[in-house]
């Protein structure tokens, strides 16, 4: 055999570069003219696996793991080959033998405690656990697991004496959820991992929901079902279930969307495998309102880097339909998420973005996600469209007055970088890139905002909500009056306005006219 062909790093160079069959060509000659090269073999493995050939796949991996048993590459394909399969003792054997050798790799002691987990050999699962805190005790997550297992494990009385927490969370809130209520619930409940809780809070709906839910608390001790005395808007809600919550990993449902069976096991994986891992997602099935398949949406973004600056751009910019929200996160970094609160139509946009500087999007190429287009998309204006999302979002936004979501949208953005642990360079650096991304994504909307505003307060008006058509002018008087207030809280939204767009004139004299009525208010004229 020619140097060449002994050298393999041509070949591995081509996989990273796209060209997956000409690396498997590569390959396969080496195989050919060397049947033992068994690092060969295992990339051509690899490829293999890649192209959904999983059965050839296993073919090489075991064949490279007889020509040399103790390599790490090797060991690692054929452990993560049958997590993926869900032959768990398969993929215990490869582990053990991994560990025996590098018995420090966290990552992959969280890994085989996983497996033993779903064997049922709680007690071999807690030792591993047990060693993986010894080496990162700053794994919170880990640790909730592992007491857990400690309590499931123990004897009868003692679990009767404490409530078991669930591994997985997932959080449903729901108004008014229909027919369509009772097969998002199934979907949770047939999940091929059990070891969760569903906790629903019902946004005090004036349907069957009540009638549903209660069915299925009495029917899946797993299900916890709460009613609220009053509408709290969709935000509001969604944080509220998210507070119920109790396990280390949690995702939201929603009452209109699906799930396959193998949702949360898929997504549990990568969270286990990698601690710097703070979502999983997978790609989308889209139906319409009525069910019918419209086709798969890829999310084609990636937000996997190390790098949080290199996340939080990349969010930014490719960041469309939020599927990755219903994604399986870490709780604790939920916890850590400040922008529950950032008054915004678009508050889970603002939030992946906060959680993209915190940690890694792992996203899963299955379908596996189904997500129903219920809601009626043919807007007839941009006042529309505003007036329906403050409505389900948050009524009570409508208060503000004069506002302009998309503006508040980006601000919200750099509220998130200014609060955040980079330092003051890159915070610039990316608060430039917030300002570019606004301007170029959302241009359209934010000068219809900004347009309508000044054609408002050159009126006279500086009050005026989405959805009314008339608006309030100043009636005079001091600063105990609500026009101070309007005026006062019309001049703050008009400052983040003016960070995007300083340029316009108009915007700068709309604003200067509300600092003039404003020192007008308070010399009480």
């Amino acid at each position: 055999m020619s140097c060449m062909m002994e050298d393999i790093t041509a070949g591995e160079k081509l996989y990273p570069a796209g060209k997956i069959d000409d690396a498997r060509v590569f390959f396969e000659n080496i195989v050919r003219e060397n049947p033992h090269h068994y690092e060969a073999i295992n990339n051509l493995g690899t490829i293999l696996y890649v192209q959904g050939d999983i059965v050839s796949a296993e073919r090489c991996y075991q064949q490279s793991f007889c020509l040399k048993e103790d390599d790490r590459d090797v060991l690692l394909n054929l452990a993560d080959l049958y997590f993926h399969l869900k032959r768990w003792n398969d993929a215990v054997f490869y582990l053990e033998r991994y560990l025996a050798r590098h018995s420090q790799d966290v990552e992959r002691i969280n890994q085989i405690a996983l497996a033993y987990m779903e064997l049922g050999a709680h007690e071999r699962a807690i030792d591993f656990l047990k060693k993986s805190l010894d080496i990162n005790p700053g794994q919170g997550d880990i640790l909730d697991i592992l007491k857990t297992l400690q309590l499931t494990s123990g004897s009868t009385h003692r679990q009767g004496i404490r409530k078991m927490k669930p591994i997985v969370s997932v959080g449903l809130p729901v108004y008014n959820g229909g027919d369509l209520l009772p097969q998002a619930i199934e979907s949770i409940l047939s999940q091929d991992f059990g070891d969760l809780e569903l906790i629903i809070s019902d946004n005090c709906s004036n349907d069957k929901t009540e009638e549903v839910c209660r069915h299925y608390q009495a029917k899946d001790k797993r299900v916890r079902y709460y009613r609220m005395d009053e509408t709290l808007g969709v935000g509001k809600n969604f944080r509220n279930v998210l507070g119920l919550a109790e396990a280390p990993f949690y995702m939201w449902a929603a009452h209109d969307d699906l799930r396959e069976k193998t949702f949360i096991s898929t997504c549990l994986l990568p969270l286990y495998d990698d601690p710097a891992v703070a979502l999983v997602y997978t790609h989308t099935r889209i139906l319409d309102g009525n069910s019918s398949f419209i086709g798969v949406h890829q999310d084609p973004f990636l937000v996997n880097q190390e790098d949080p600056k290199e996340r939080f751009i990349n969010i930014i910019w490719g960041l469309g339909m939020c599927n990755a929200f219903y994604g399986l996160f870490r709780r604790s970094v939920l916890k850590k998420v400040a922008t529950w609160d950032s008054q915004t139509t678009f508050g889970d946009t603002v939030q992946l973005a906060e959680i993209a500087l915190m940690g890694k999007f792992v996203q899963i190429s299955e379908p596996l996600f189904y997500r129903r287009l219920t809601r009626d998309y043919n807007y007839r204006s941009h006042d529309d469209r505003n007036t329906q999302l403050m409505s389900e979002v948050d009524p009570k936004l409508f208060s503000e007055g004069i506002s302009f979501p998309h503006c508040r949208l980006g601000y919200a953005h750099l509220e998130v970088l200014n609060r955040s642990e980079l330092n003051d360079g890159e915070k610039d650096q990316l608060m430039c890139e917030v300002w570019n991304c606004f301007r170029t994504r959302y241009g359209q909307q934010m000068t219809y905002e900004i347009d309508r505003a000044i054609d408002l307060i050159e009126k006279g008006i500086f009050y005026h909500q989405w959805n009314e058509t008339d608006g309030v002018r100043i009636r005079g008087g001091d600063v105990k009056t609500l026009d101070h207030f309007h005026v006062t809280g019309l001049l703050k939204r008009l400052q983040e306005v003016m960070f995007f767009f300083s340029e316009r004139e108009d915007l700068v004299n709309a604003y200067q006219k509300c600092l003039n009525v404003c020192a007008q208010l308070n010399h009480g004229q």
